[in-house]
């Protein structure tokens, strides 16, 4: 079955599915959560306002039907960085519906200017979708070069448009550091003003990694990933493997073995697509999972603890103070 939505109707259900808004952050207004209508997909999509003009939306869901949504002829003033962890989609003009002029699946990102955006349609497949996008007004972008009026380096004009100038879009391969930096972000050990600073310092980060290698692309001088298409699924498939159960997670080898990959080159391709090895992404996610629990309910320490995978309350404790800078009763205290 294919669903058609059109912007308006999106926000409309978002309204509809979120009579009260909720909130990741408990001390932050400006960190909100949002549920999908359970009629379209399950899951959520975080906005975090970092100040006026930069924001980060974090994209984690599941579509129950194909879903194309049709956007509406728009001036954007923005330039958007939308970074795949998870899924695919494309986007079509809505007077060539059969030629798409853009797309990006899992490992990779679309890079959107400004300028005047047409009528087109975005067609989201049914996969779990997990997206991190930075959006940056292209007044404060173009504040960052030394001379604003014309300063732009040539290999980046094309991200700068007037509203009247036809926008500009691609999709490029997530670099290594990149995926450093979105690990960072999905697993931010801080609150309140603290975790303000630092996701903004990761926002900006994100952004000169993603000019930087534009300049590069640009001028003809990028390198060959050292991964191959395939290798890179599995390496995302092996990932999926290691996190389906927490408590009781494959060894190395059998990892590597279930993704169809050797020993060398997951480690390796763990490193270059997350940016931290398979234990680091395994003990990221359990750390994060047990926030979650902590913050979402007044759940026992030691049920947290067997949840993530962990037989002794202690050690628990103690990586979670290593994780997040204090144990775990005296963060859920803080979340009360």
């Amino acid at each position: 079955m294919v669903i058609r939505l059109t912007e308006y109707e999106c926000e409309e259900q978002f309204q509809e599915a979120n009579a009260d808004e909720l909130n990741w952050d408990p001390i932050d207004e400006l960190d909100s959560t949002w549920k999908y209508d359970a009629r379209f997909a399950q899951g959520w999509l975080r906005i975090i306002d970092l100040r006026e003009g930069i924001a980060l939306r974090i994209d984690q869901s599941q579509s129950t039907d194909r879903i194309l949504i049709d956007s509406f002829e728009v001036e954007c003033h923005y330039i958007t960085c939308c970074f795949l962890l998870s899924g695919n989609a494309q986007c079509s003009m809505v007077s060539k519906p059969s030629e798409p002029f853009l797309s990006y699946a899992t490992g990779q990102y679309c890079l959107r200017s400004n300028g005047l955006w047409p009528k087109f349609i975005e067609d989201y497949t049914i996969q779990p979708w997990c997206s991190v996008a930075v959006t940056i007004h292209s007044k404060i972008l173009r504040s960052f070069a030394v001379c604003p009026e014309n300063g732009i380096s040539k290999s980046l004009q094309h991200l700068f448009k007037t509203s009247s100038q036809e926008f500009f879009a691609c999709s490029r391969d997530i670099q290594p550091m990149m995926a450093t930096v979105l690990q960072q972000i999905l697993h931010c050990p801080y609150q309140g003003m603290i975790k303000r600073a630092y996701l903004e310092s990761k926002a900006i980060e994100l952004i000169a990694l993603v000019l930087d290698h534009e300049v590069v692309v640009q001028q003809g001088a990028i390198k060959e990933d050292s991964l191959k298409p395939d290798q890179l699924e599995r390496i995302y498939y092996a990932k999926e493997i290691l996190l389906q159960d927490l408590s009781n997670p494959p060894s190395l080898s059998e990892l590597a073995q279930q993704a169809g990959l050797n020993e060398f080159i997951l480690k390796r391709g763990f490193r270059q697509t997350f940016g931290t090895t398979v234990f680091g992404e395994l003990q990221g996610h359990r750390m994060e999972t047990a926030r979650q629990l902590l913050v979402a309910r007044n759940t026992k320490i030691s049920e947290v603890a067997h949840q993530v995978g962990y037989a002794s309350g202690r050690a628990f404790a103690r990586a979670f103070r290593r994780q997040f800078g204090m144990g775990p009763k005296a963060y859920q205290k803080t979340c009360q």
